[in-house]
């Protein structure tokens, strides 16, 4: 039985990490994934999850502060996170939570903690303005996100993916061992993010031999049958136009990406079995995401970016059996979401009440199965690369409404149509859910005013970057500290727990 205490969290996030390959959230899926799959069956399984905007800065700043990128203007994968946006480590931290990272937060800016005690590792990315894209009247080929890159998809020694998980799991499990261990009277919150199965897509022996005799299934939709302009920028951004993948690449690569999604699915079964043998499972709730999906050659689109299923949607799912039942909830929540909810659970509400965000509510009650009121509904905002103008849609009930701006909105049902193949924006019978629906996105935005705010911090960074660059003062990159003269029996406090 867990004991009174408030429990631990551990927020275990994937990079890139589609809910389409998982058969605990789709029956058709063909990842291996033994762990992730008994967590999610005696654990609460959000079947309709979403990400706020399908790019890592931008959703990751949704999901630590609860807002929409219109509001936290983290636009891009080289935009600012403000250090004046309280987090849910700021708010659990408040609570009395030791608050720790150990792997990727793809934080920009100076503020490399944003509410964290401290973090175990380095990042994966760059931390200053470096990857900031500037907007321009024409979307541009991109070699960094081409798929190009297609072409190595396959087996491999190691790679920087494979060596930065390593550490990023042994940190992990060096604090569980070492400080969440030996100090009991202060519950933690780790988050634990791994940058698999992000592209570019190569596994080990060990991961793709599982996959050797399975006949890996191609997309569903291998090409675009819905006009979208989106697409068509997409396909120059990532150069699926020039370098269209061969039949043989695309299985390639789905296979590669599996074999990715097992080597996490091996590193979060260590990472359970460590929290048994510690003691700790009891009292520890772990939460699984990932901050965005890929589209995996779904529709000839590859990558993040859309607001397709296959991007837009990502597995969630709460383990802790003596806590939570075990159940499917059909309800529509975001990351936003987590940001409130982890601070209820931390004992941290009034903190998240009154310095949270409107763009974000808990999900504690459908935890215990209790869904009478809530609002069944995500927004995602894409301000980012790759695109010539932004876009905005929501989610609500069976309904996703699209809108780009200076073009056509487009609407579906996802329940009756997953693969997005019938627009229904100007079926009459459509005119009602269609106007609700606009009118819940947009809200009180001007998307007008927005873009050229999006546009002015971007030209802003990308002249701050060059300005700066090669700079002494320039370096933001975290730096991890480990006092060595005060580790095992140097220290005074050194771990006595057997």
């Amino acid at each position: 039985m867990p004991s009174s205490k408030r429990p631990n969290i551990l927020l275990i996030e994937a990079d890139q990490m589609a809910a389409f390959p998982l058969s605990f959230c789709d029956p058709r899926g063909q990842a291996l994934t033994p762990n992730l799959d008994a967590l999610a069956e005696a654990g609460v399984m959000f079947a309709n999850a979403y990400c706020n905007s399908p790019l890592c800065c931008p959703s990751r700043a949704s999901k630590f502060t609860g807002q929409l990128p219109s509001a936290h203007e983290v636009w891009g994968n080289g935009s600012e996170f403000r250090a004046s946006l309280p987090t849910m480590m700021h708010f659990l931290r408040s609570a009395g939570y030791r608050t720790v990272a150990s792997g990727k937060t793809h934080f920009i800016g100076p503020d490399q903690l944003h509410g964290f005690d401290r973090r175990l590792t380095t990042d994966m990315y760059p931390s200053n303005f470096d990857w900031t894209i500037d907007w321009k009247p024409n979307v541009e080929h991109r070699p960094g996100t081409s798929v190009k890159k297609l072409d190595i998809s396959g087996p491999c020694r190691t790679n920087n993916q494979i060596l930065y998980d390593t550490e990023t799991q042994y940190r992990a499990v060096e604090f569980l061992r070492y400080e969440a261990l030996n100090q009991p009277q202060r519950p933690f919150f780790l988050h634990v993010s791994f940058t698999q199965p992000h592209d570019s897509y190569q596994s080990i022996p060990k991961y793709l031999d599982a996959y050797r005799d399975i006949p890996i299934e191609a997309p569903r939709v291998p090409d675009e049958p819905v006009p979208n302009p989106v697409t068509e920028w997409l396909k120059i951004h990532h150069g699926i136009d020039r370098y269209p993948p061969s039949a043989e690449r695309v299985i390639a690569s789905r296979r590669a990406y599996y074999a990715m999604i097992s080597h996490i699915d091996d590193l979060v079964g260590q990472m359970v079995d460590e929290l048994k043998r510690l003691g700790l499972y009891e009292d520890t709730i772990i939460v699984f995401c990932s901050d965005h999906g890929d589209m995996m050659g779904e529709r000839g689109m590859w990558f993040k970016r859309t607001f397709h299923e296959h991007s837009l949607k990502v597995p969630l799912l709460f383990h802790a059996p003596g806590r939570f039942a075990a159940r499917r909830v059909r309800e529509i929540v975001s990351l936003a979401d987590l940001c409130p909810t982890l601070a209820e659970i931390g004992g941290a509400a009034d903190a998240s009440d009154r310095f949270g965000s409107p763009d974000s509510d808990s999900f504690v009650r459908l935890l215990y199965g209790d869904g009478a009121g809530w609002k069944d509904q995500a927004i995602a905002e894409y301000f980012g690369p790759g695109v010539e103008e932004p876009w905005l849609t929501i989610r609500r009930g069976p309904h996703k409404y699209v809108i780009i701006r200076n073009h056509p909105a487009m609407l579906f049902n996802v329940a009756d149509d997953p693969d997005e193949l019938h627009n229904l924006i100007d079926e009459p019978d459509h005119a009602t859910i269609r106007e609700q629906l606009h009118g819940a996105l947009m809200r009180d935005l001007d998307l007008d005013a927005l873009t050229l705010k999006a546009i002015a911090s971007k030209q802003t960074r990308r002249f701050l970057h060059e300005a700066m660059e090669g700079s002494e003062g320039y370096v933001w990159d975290y730096q991890p500290t480990f006092e060595a003269d005060a580790q095992y029996v140097r220290g005074v406090n050194h771990p006595t727990t057997c």
